[in-house]
């Protein structure tokens, strides 16, 4: 009897133990962090430099908004300090595209005080203070404020009725009504001062222009001879130049055109892509980052600006380096840069090269060391072209575990690289393997990986994102019977496909703001009025995903929206969306889960509304929290594993 009774026993822990082999696995991992210690993990998101060199502002959210604030750190060295405020009586809302006044006393930003992401810009004092609106228009998005050399006049683009426009705007007269610079056809974007303040550039329709604010004609200076077109025009200290992006290769490159004559100067030519290109003081050298080898980090590389010598690369590593920039002194650079386990930072480095030096740290309470690391893996796709995909194990990896799995999908065009993912980490450190694939039509490979999805958007793609189970079924260590995907916007609405077309792949599906019907899409971004538009989405801006119009091709559109074929999903869902989307509508969201109802297939879908939230769902450090705590939850449901959600 006490045989019985042992051999019952053993029997029962061999049956817990293969119904849920890594639960205990689950429970190791995630006593390490708490959600309220994820939860001081904060980030850098755009900064400029002081003109005297002694200061660096910045946007992050490590201050006690929940939202993108202001701040300023000693390049010295110390603590940030928050400049920006918010609006008396109104929700918080994100500051973005910061600019400094060449004398350095006034900052200028733009920030949704209206509805949705109708954003205006705003100035204040560079110590701090409150805010004074410089535009106050509830019907157009006014973005990328450029203040003149001598302080007079403010250039920026607006999206409006006749498409994006450039604007001039009286910074002496506070009455005074924003003003066309050029009233002509052609979308016009991203207007940049020369030294002198007497000439704007700008971006039309893929072509570099320079215009007088005074009136006088503009003239193109670079022509679009590609689709990729140019862009990023940035002034040479002495006004002779602009360093400029061209995509004419098929991967974007660096070159610096004579204002004069209109000739170019090739500063780069290889086969991956560049960018963030920025000046000397001196005007001798460009600083901008490269794409390294497999196109999923970047580094801080410098060069001559007249097109000799060598690249000089000044950061090592994998990692996501962004915006670098010379001190006014040209004694250093500054960058952002991520990694897989640390957040985005601000970084200098001796313009002579040297050891960077570290000058904001946000990682709050979580140690990088105790995070994992990514690998570069690939698969075939269905036509055997290689997949770059990153792969994340627990820092305690053991080989001879079983672990759950979740594929993340990314949104459109979008790409998967070496930068930090803190709701990642966090179920990656709880027991998850975490795999993330760039599927044809994803961006930072090239144009040609790029544009493999024209005319086939959930195409061929999907079976991209499929080719990942024969991948995991070669891995030993993935639990094949607790799979789940994680999508948003793109990637949401390849959840979908995968929901209708392959409905018995995954257990489980984690999805933000996706698109369920291209007709309706094509509806509220296309013929409706401007609420789902944005700075650089307007109604003229035709959809190259299927290779024509709604109108033009109904039964294409009908055959990629999920919505028609909802009655084939068996896979539990849970389903986010902001109702300040201005990407995806969110009645993408609604009437997928009318449709699941209608049909009685309720108890599948879960359905979440953020009422504050836009696309991302990341506007405030509360619905990061929230969701994470849903997703637990879900993922402990459906993929049967008791201890992840205590």
């Amino acid at each position: 009897m006490i045989l019985k009774r042992i051999l019952q026993s053993a029997l029962t822990v061999l049956v817990l133990w293969m119904v849920c082999p890594i639960d205990g696995a689950l429970q190791a991992q995630s006593e390490a962090y708490s959600l309220d210690d994820w939860m001081t993990v904060t980030a850098v998101r755009s900064f400029v430099w002081s003109p005297d060199g002694q200061y660096l502002y910045f946007r992050g959210h490590p201050g006690n908004s929940g939202t993108t604030e202001i701040f300023r750190v000693p390049v010295r060295g110390g603590e940030p300090q928050q400049l920006s405020t918010n609006f008396q009586g109104q929700r918080p809302e994100p500051k973005q595209n910061l600019a400094i006044s060449a004398d350095g006393n006034m900052l200028f930003f733009t920030t949704a005080r209206y509805f949705q992401s109708y954003e205006n810009i705003f100035t204040m004092a560079a110590s701090g203070g409150e805010a004074t609106a410089v535009t106050f228009n509830d019907g157009v998005i006014e973005t990328d404020p450029q203040p003149s050399p001598d302080g007079r006049t403010l250039a920026y683009f607006a999206r409006t009725p006749r498409g994006m426009k450039i604007f001039l705007k009286s910074l002496n007269e506070e009455s005074s009504w924003p003003q066309f610079f050029s009233p002509g056809d052609g979308e016009e974007h991203f207007p940049v001062w020369s030294p002198d303040g007497t000439r704007l550039a700008f971006s039309r329709q893929g072509d570099i222009w320079i215009g007088d604010p005074n009136g006088e004609a503009p003239r193109r200076l670079i022509e679009n001879t590609y689709a990729g077109g140019n862009g990023s025009p940035v002034w040479s200290p002495d006004g002779n130049r602009i360093a400029f992006v061209k995509a004419n290769s098929g991967f974007s490159q660096v070159g610096v055109a004579d204002v004069g004559t209109g000739s170019v100067t090739p500063i780069t030519h290889e086969p991956r892509n560049h960018g963030d290109v920025a000046w000397s003081p001196d005007g001798g050298s460009l600083v901008f980052v490269r794409y390294d080898e497999m196109g999923m980090s970047r580094e801080v590389v410098v060069t001559n600006a007249d097109g000799s010598g060598r690249l000089s690369v000044m950061t090592q590593g994998k990692g996501i380096r962004s915006s670098p920039r010379y001190s006014p002194d040209g004694n250093s650079i500054a960058y952002i840069e991520s990694t897989g386990i640390r957040t985005p930072d601000l970084w200098l480095i001796p313009a002579g090269g040297g050891t960077p030096r570290q000058l904001t740290n946000s990682m709050g309470r979580i140690d990088p060391a105790d995070l994992s690391m990514p690998e570069e893996v690939s698969y075939p796709g269905p036509d055997n072209l290689q997949i770059p995909t990153l792969l994340y194990k627990p820092k305690n990896f053991d080989p001879g575990q079983k672990y759950p799995v979740i594929v993340r999908l990314h949104g459109h065009p979008g790409q998967w690289n070496h930068s930090f993912q803190l709701m990642w980490q966090y179920f990656i450190q709880k027991g998850f393997v975490l795999i993330a694939p760039n599927p044809r039509g994803s961006r930072g490979f090239g144009q040609g990986f790029h544009d493999l999805h024209i005319a086939d958007y959930g195409g061929t793609e999907f079976e991209d994102v499929m080719n990942v189970l024969n991948y995991l079924q070669g891995q030993p260590y993935v639990d094949l019977a607790r799979k789940a995907t994680w999508g948003g916007s793109g990637g949401g609405y390849m959840s979908l496909v995968i929901a209708t077309k392959a409905p018995t792949a995954f257990q489980a599906q984690i999805i933000r703001a996706p698109v369920s019907s291209w007709k309706l899409l094509a509806i509220d971004r296309h013929g409706a009025s401007g609420r789902h538009w944005t700075a650089t989405r307007t109604p003229r801006r035709e959809r190259s995903e299927f290779g024509g119009a709604e109108h033009e091709i109904p039964e294409e559109y009908r055959q990629r929206s999920p919505l028609n074929f909802v009655e084939n999903v068996e896979t539990p869902q849970l389903l986010f969306h902001g109702l300040r989307d201005t990407n995806v509508p969110p009645r993408q969201s609604k009437v997928w889960v009318e449709r699941m109802r209608e049909l009685g297939k309720g108890q599948l879908i879960e359905y979440i509304e953020y009422p504050d939230e836009d696309h991302s769902l990341n506007r405030y450090r509360a619905t990061i929290r929230d969701r994470l705590l849903r997703m637990e939850q879900f993922l402990a449901k459906h993929l049967r594993l008791p201890s992840l959600g205590q």
